[in-house]
């Protein structure tokens, strides 16, 4: 039994505090460290393309995402360099507190470990939540990423729906899948919750929002920018022999189902510098991956249908809900055509969902789960495994095998707490002291 603190441990809570303010100002270094970044190099420069009325989505520098991207960097070539580095760090530095922040409540935290109403899960949660998301969190840092900022977001309207506020969530999800597509997946879950209005907004936000950038600069050859961006990155998909997990991106950056897929029996290493990874000689056709890869998304879709099927309509503050947005956001990466590391900081709301039903439901498979993937997040870390072990592991599916784990622990946390005991009534742990002292 997780008995709740009734008195402070002060010491806990300030190295609790310790660690989260380093963890942000090592966030924060990262953006004057470094010489430049894909904010600077990929976004800013398409900016810069933007206001000039050109063709954004030309690859000349590296752009591939939904024409709002480039709108949404326009406010920061107007100042000076680095004020403008200073403003997108300070941004990301918020950013990450707000991921972290509403993770910890959505899950059922209720303040750090050591203060009054915290038990055994707080600590358990906080530190194998942190010990995966940590590296993910900086590795997006150090390469000037917008996952913290879209995370954040996403993470946010999570805490807006949660709170009964639908439409407003519905905004937060439309204007993430503005920047890439993959948080239209809250769309169906909306529907799935009966929040038909809101899941309307999700799509209408999203297409809106990428229209804007047609109307502040109309495009000089008068095609619109998303329909430029759906012809020459979504629509090729399509296309009989082009492999699914094929991006704009090397093979070994995609975590992904299908760049998992694509990567391990498509492709092998080699030692060859100007060459380190080439196709196999005995390799599926792209038909046959794409038909594997169906294989499992139907099989993913059957176990989240099982796992949510019961009381599918309700939408209920504590850690069975943590566990629903758990599943959503492990799908969208794992179901995206590409899913680079920085992409996968918003796991820790899975992770928080599971360790907490955990240690409610007295489940040592989700507790042994999370400490599995707890000790896995830290093997992201190239500094802690080293080079090789790390390139070994990433390669291999490290990663893609993570956000599976989650995901089934999601799953089978929602489907156990729903169906035995409903977590989402447990008391809260404060409460629970203050009924203990008044009795």
């Amino acid at each position: 039994m997780d008995f709740a603190r009734t008195t402070e441990h002060r010491i806990s809570i300030w190295a609790c505090r310790g660690l989260l303010a380093g963890l942000l100002a090592f966030l924060t270094v990262q953006f004057f460290t470094r010489p430049t970044g894909d904010w600077e190099s990929v976004y800013l420069s398409a900016a810069h393309h933007l206001r000039d009325h050109g063709d954004v989505l030309d690859g000349k520098n590296g752009y591939v995402y939904p024409p709002f991207g480039a709108l949404f960097a326009v406010p920061f070539t107007f100042v000076p360099r680095q004020v403008g580095i200073a403003a997108w760090a300070a941004l990301n530095a918020l950013a990450a507190a707000v991921i972290l922040v509403c993770a910890w409540r959505l899950s059922g935290g209720r303040g750090l470990p050591g203060r009054v109403g915290t038990g055994k899960a707080d600590y358990a949660a906080f530190w194998l939540g942190g010990f995966l998301v940590v590296g993910f969190i900086l590795d997006t840092a150090a390469n000037w990423q917008t996952d913290l900022v879209i995370g954040a977001v996403l993470i946010g309207g999570c805490a807006l729906l949660v709170r009964g506020r639908s439409i407003a969530a519905a905004l937060a999800f439309g204007f993430a899948a503005a920047f890439k597509c993959t948080p239209l997946l809250f769309a169906p879950y909306l529907l799935w919750k009966r929040r038909f209005v809101a899941a309307g907004v999700v799509m209408v936000a999203a297409i809106g929002l990428n229209l804007l950038p047609d109307l502040a600069y109309p495009p000089s050859d008068g095609q619109t920018r998303l329909v430029v961006w759906k012809n020459r990155f979504l629509t090729p998909m399509s296309e009989a022999n082009r492999d699914p997990g094929q991006w704009a991106s090397a093979v070994s950056f995609n975590h992904s189902l299908a760049g998992f897929n694509l990567r391990v029996l498509a492709y092998e290493r080699t030692d060859a510098k100007e060459m380190p990874v080439m196709p196999r000689a005995d390799r599926p056709t792209a038909i046959e991956l794409k038909r594997l890869n169906l294989a499992c998304v139907a099989m993913m879709g059957l176990i989240a249908l099982v796992s949510l099927w019961r009381r599918s309509g309700d939408i209920t503050p504590g850690p069975v809900f943590a566990a629903e947005m758990g599943v959503v956001v492990t799908l969208m990466l794992m179901l995206s055509p590409m899913s680079s590391k920085p992409h996968f900081t918003i796991m820790v709301l899975a992770q928080l969902a599971i360790v907490r039903i955990g240690f409610l439901t007295r489940d040592r498979v989700l507790l042994g789960l999370a400490t599995a993937i707890a000790i896995g997040g830290l093997c992201t870390g190239k500094d802690i495994v080293g080079r090789t072990a790390y390139d070994f592991l990433m390669w291999n599916g490290l990663l893609f095998f993570l956000t599976l784990g989650l995901f089934l622990g999601c799953c089978r946390a929602r489907y156990r707490s729903v169906g035995a005991a409903d977590v989402s009534e447990v008391v809260p742990a404060h409460a629970a002291v203050e009924v203990r002292r008044a009795a």
